[in-house]
């Protein structure tokens, strides 16, 4: 434990490329959720006859899968977050775009904002999420998507927008305010 934080330095490593601590375990479950959830609804998909959403879950389940594994051989302090990242930002365009089953996929895109933020900490995680804000717009605006469920109402598309500036807010505002106030272990 590190002295008068309660905190455990082995669940922490240092991303020199944040210059921000970062949990192990949270990375560690996150993975293992993102990547068996993407393994149970790529089966679901495959079997109700969905081959390309089902193709692109799939895909998702292997990367994490492997995020994990380099994580645990290599090290947290490397490359390993964007083994989560990529799939993330891939799978919710796709979502975005194909619409999901029966138009689930944009609230599919809200479940994961939060964890894609958080890995790519505040100032980074605030870069990517305002170039979404803008794709998103881009995209809503021009009808942009090619599949038939990927095309959502005026309404719809303007309550997700709202809903992901704000949970995008709250996510970003918490990670900055946890590391500004020390509630991770300090520097090395």
């Amino acid at each position: 434990m590190e002295e008068g934080s309660g905190h455990n330095r082995r669940d922490f490593y240092f991303d020199a490329q944040l210059g921000l601590w970062r949990s192990t375990g949270l990375i560690t479950w996150g993975l293992a959720l993102f990547g068996i959830f993407s393994l149970v609804m790529g089966l679901l998909d495959f079997f109700h006859g969905d081959l390309l959403l089902a193709g692109a879950l799939f895909t998702c389940s292997a990367a994490s899968f492997a995020g994990l594994v380099v994580a645990q051989v290599v090290g947290y302090h490397t490359g390993a977050k964007w083994y989560f990242i990529a799939p993330i930002l891939g799978l919710f365009f796709m979502l975005v775009l194909h619409g999901g089953v029966e138009q689930t996929g944009l609230y599919w895109c809200l479940a994961f904002t939060p964890g894609l933020l958080y890995l790519l900490g505040y100032f980074w995680g605030a870069v990517l999420w305002v170039l979404m804000i803008g794709v998103l717009s881009l995209i809503f605006l021009t009808d942009a998507s090619p599949f038939p469920g990927g095309h959502y109402s005026a309404m719809m598309e303007g309550r997700f927008l709202l809903a992901f500036i704000g949970l995008g807010l709250y996510s970003l505002g918490q990670d900055y305010a946890l590391t500004r106030a020390g509630q991770y272990p300090r520097q090395p």
